[in-house]
């Protein structure tokens, strides 16, 4: 196999990455097909995410790595109601099996709240 001047992706640890470019053409094949078995085994973001204290979900819209989550604040009034819109990931910590949800801000939303 030729060498590649691909840059592996942060999130993957450098020995995947080293055992992944050392790998032959049949072996990546198998890699992807395992990686998504195992994708397939885990529930989608959107099925396990639970709101945070002192809000309530709106929405949630499942985009694989991550999802885009509505809420709104119940005891707030106003502006400071919401909707506000974020993206939520799960982030495995590499030392143990636990992890965590990782919420990005992303705003307000302007207009309807998606319900037709």
């Amino acid at each position: 196999m030729t060498p590649t001047k691909i840059d592996s992706p942060e999130d993957v640890p450098a020995e995947v990455a080293t055992a992944l470019e050392g790998s032959s053409d049949s072996q990546l094949r198998e890699i992807i097909h395992y990686a998504q078995q195992l994708l397939r085994e885990h529930p989608p973001l959107t099925d396990v995410i639970e709101s945070r204290e002192g809000e309530a979900l709106v929405r949630t819209e499942d985009h694989g790595a991550y999802s885009i989550v509505v809420v709104e604040r119940s005891d707030e009034t106003g502006e400071a109601r919401g909707p506000f819109a974020y993206r939520v990931r799960w982030e495995p910590d590499i030392e143990d099996e636990k992890g965590r949800y990782r919420w990005h801000y992303l705003g307000k939303v302007d207009g309807n709240s998606g319900d037709d």
